[in-house]
């Protein structure tokens, strides 16, 4: 999914290599976002609202893979006991709930970018923030479990 998103996805909206689109995702500022989505015309808009389905099908997807993952890992090593490793799986929950969010504002944003609020633009791009920040934590534990020793006894009857 992630190479759909990224290789297919969003090239066909901003007609160049698809990093405007995350561009627009870390703008923070409105008249920024407007001068991003300005060079994608008309039919860049047309085609992020097209296929901004296949990002709430991405967000939807990650999330549950990784908090899947990272839920067997957990239970593998015998860590579902402690706190420091199971809020991650919630972790990887929030960000494809904050995904969504920020596709839904930026549906939102481009259906009149004009009376758009700043202060809203500004959320979008911080929730963004986030939800890109949790993606290192979550490989990070993912890696971190991964290479643990099986610590899960198996009780004899």
């Amino acid at each position: 999914m992630f190479s759909i998103v990224m290789f297919y996805v969003n090239p066909s909206i901003d007609g160049k290599s698809g990093f405007e689109v995350i561009g627009l995702q870390l703008a923070f500022n409105k008249a920024d976002g407007i001068e991003l989505v300005r060079h994608w015309g008309d039919s860049g808009i047309n085609n992020f609202k097209s296929l901004i389905f296949t990002d709430y099908i991405y967000a939807v997807s990650y999330s549950l893979f990784f908090s899947s993952l990272l839920s067997f890992l957990i239970f593998k090593n015998n860590k579902s006991k402690h706190f420091s490793y199971t809020w991650v799986v919630y972790l990887a929950f929030l960000a494809g709930i904050l995904d969504c969010i920020e596709n839904t504002i930026e549906l939102r944003f481009l259906e009149d970018t004009a009376i758009f609020s700043d202060d809203i633009f500004l959320i979008h791009s911080w929730l963004a923030v986030f939800k890109w920040a949790a993606l290192p934590v979550i490989l990070g534990y993912v890696l971190v479990l991964s290479v643990q020793k099986n610590t899960m006894t198996i009780e004899k009857a």
